[in-house]
Parts: C-alpha cells; sequence; structure tokens
C-alpha cells in the first residue's frame, strides 16, 4: 500500500511540474495554409494553380497582371515578406516570394538563404544546381525553383514552369 501511495505521489509532483513548461512555441504566422488547406509551396507546384480558371486559392489583390497575397504565409518553413504572382492572359507566369534578411533573433542574423536551400532540398529532393551570381535551381513536379540573393539583405524564391 505505502508503494502505490509513494508511486501515486511522484505521478502528482511530475504532473504538477508539467504545467510549469513554458509554451513559447511560436510558429509564423500562416493564414494561407488556414484559408488554401494547402501550404504555399505545395500549391505553387501544382498544375491547376498555373491555370487558374476558377481563381487563385488564397487572397489575392490585382494591379494589372500582377497580383499580391494578401495574407500571411510561410513557404518552405520561413514566413514571407511579399507573395506576388505575374499572369498573362488569365494564366500565371510565375510565383515570385521575397523574404527580408533582417535580425529575426535579437543581436544575431539569421542565414534565410541558408534555411531556404536546405528545406528547399528536402522539400523537392533535388540537391540543385548552384547559380554563378550565388542562389540554385531546383527542380519539382512540373516547375522550376529558383532561389537567389535579391537587393540589399532580401532573398528571391521563384516558381515559374519548367
Amino acid at each position: 500500500m505505502k508503494k502505490c501511495f509513494a508511486t501515486c505521489a511522484c505521478a502528482l509532483l511530475l504532473i504538477v511540474a508539467a504545467r510549469g513548461i513554458p509554451q513559447t512555441f511560436q510558429q509564423p504566422t500562416n493564414i494561407f495554409l488556414r484559408s488554401a488547406g494547402v501550404s504555399f509551396e505545395e500549391f505553387a507546384s501544382d498544375p491547376d494553380s498555373w491555370d487558374a480558371k476558377a481563381g487563385l486559392k488564397g487572397h489575392w489583390l490585382a494591379h494589372g497582371d500582377t497580383l499580391q497575397l494578401t495574407e500571411s504565409a510561410a513557404v518552405f518553413g520561413v514566413a514571407a515578406d511579399q507573395i506576388t504572382a505575374q499572369q498573362k492572359d488569365g494564366r500565371v507566369q510565375s510565383f515570385r516570394v521575397v523574404f527580408h534578411a533582417g535580425d529575426r533573433k535579437a543581436g544575431k542574423p539569421v542565414d534565410i538563404a541558408g534555411q531556404l536551400s536546405a528545406n528547399l532540398r528536402a522539400f523537392t529532393g533535388d540537391s540543385g544546381t548552384q547559380l554563378a551570381g550565388g542562389g540554385a535551381v531546383f527542380k519539382y513536379k512540373a516547375v522550376t525553383i529558383t532561389l537567389r540573393p535579391g537587393s540589399g539583405r532580401e532573398v528571391v524564391v521563384e516558381f515559374t514552369r519548367s
């Protein structure tokens, strides 16, 4: 009986201690995933997304032939700062995702290009072809995904048809 009581007391202490574990896990806000039901990288790799006869998934704002995603989205595990789609004759020609490589953690610069490159390799299963000016090109399904440094401290990922 004493062993049973001691075991229950220890289990109770573990349960009480578990409440003290901070729940500070923060995921990038990904409203696109919730509204579209699919991650942006899967959406941009789907051939049906390129024809867009029924309209693109998510909420887009039109500026001529350029559409801008108005929802936040994480692409390859990193929160995107801007996502646009170029259209011609009602068909998507490319998707462009811009990331700003600012200091994500106080005082510690983050290598977004390296993180994106690793996540792209994992997503596509392709090791990528290195570009002369930096960046890489990956093939996945019927799209070509290009990762390259942009102006200043930004990184650009572009989806185009293969």
